[in-house]
């Protein structure tokens, strides 16, 4: 089976603004009258980093398809496969935090270890993904 990476990342992308969009409409709860009792228990600023992360990460991937729709040489599923990893995981870091785990310092425990890892991970796959894109993209 041939997967298409534009149609891959554009489907994704959209995804991600539908979900970072529903984060945002649940983000409003706490700020109602009747949700106030919600403000206490959640973190808006982790919640507002990861909202804004996932859309920055959906025009990212808009962008690569972008990119592969105009110059096909570009095109490459396992770039794709890293964005659309990197898109999902690189925000979690910022949702971690909002629950007490420092995803972005490698230390603490073994959970705190892990999600570091993960987001390290994470990084590696976007940055890993780009530099392949450009690769093709200048070497053809």
């Amino acid at each position: 089976m041939h997967f298409d990476p534009v149609f891959a990342l554009a489907c994704n992308g959209a995804a991600q603004v539908l979900v970072s969009s529903l984060l945002g409409t649940f983000m409003l709860i706490p700020l109602q009258p009747w949700g106030r009792k919600l403000a206490g228990r959640v973190n808006m600023k982790s919640l507002l980093a990861t909202h804004l992360d996932w859309y920055m990460l959906a025009f990212m991937q808009w962008g690569a398809s972008f990119m592969m729709a105009r110059w096909p040489t570009t095109q490459s599923m396992p770039v794709a496969a890293l964005l659309v990893f990197g898109g999902w995981a690189n925000p979690l870091p910022y949702l971690l935090r909002g629950f007490g785990i420092n995803a972005f310092v490698m230390g603490g425990g073994a959970m705190q270890r892990a999600a570091a890892t993960f987001a390290g991970l994470s990084v590696l796959a976007i940055l890993t993904a780009w530099s392949m894109l450009l690769w093709r993209m200048l070497h053809v």
